[in-house]
């Protein structure tokens, strides 16, 4: 049944999921990023979580909710994750350095399985697109990931903002 699975599977399908973990591959090194590319993963899974849920959102408005408050909530408490070893902004080039990292590329394959398990589900089982002990935890899972990637983002946005300047003695020296 598996290789059936596999073989009905739409070629897109594989087209996606090859240029998802090349972007996870390419996060698993050092680069320079400018802010807005911070957001860009991170909004871009959301879309694709979105996208995933809205048949759902419409089945059961309650996972909206779910998907929303996970959201949130995973997100704030995420952005208050220690900041990667050796993360940096330069001011100068208006770039932050980043050390290469697997998470971006576990949360990416994390999401493409979900989804992928998700619908290979609702395809054999199409009664789970409305049953509410489906699509309520998908919704909070879809919610959480993207959450952690948005709040992840955002705590390496709060690396790029000015260090206040401060006065010392007589040369003006960055705080941190």
């Amino acid at each position: 049944m598996l290789l059936m699975i596999i073989r009905y599977t739409p070629t897109w399908v594989w087209g996606l999921l090859a240029s998802l973990l090349l972007l996870g591959f390419w996060q698993t090194r050092p680069r320079q990023v400018a802010r807005a590319q911070l957001l860009a993963l991170p909004l871009a899974l959301t879309g694709l979580g979105v996208w995933s849920m809205a048949p759902g959102f419409a089945a059961q408005p309650l996972s909206l909710a779910l998907w929303l408050l996970s959201l949130i909530g995973v997100a704030l408490l995420a952005r208050l994750l220690p900041r990667p070893a050796g993360a940096r902004w330069d001011a100068a080039t208006a770039r932050l350095y980043l050390p290469g990292s697997w998470l971006p590329m576990a949360m990416i394959v994390g999401l493409f399985v979900l989804r992928y398990s998700v619908s290979v589900g609702q395809a054999l089982h199409p009664s789970w697109r409305s049953d509410p002990s489906v699509v309520l935890p998908v919704a909070m899972l879809y919610g959480a990931i993207s959450g952690l990637l948005i709040g992840r983002a955002i705590g390496l946005l709060r690396l790029t903002l000015a260090a206040p300047a401060t006065i010392a003695g007589d040369d003006l020296v960055r705080s941190r």
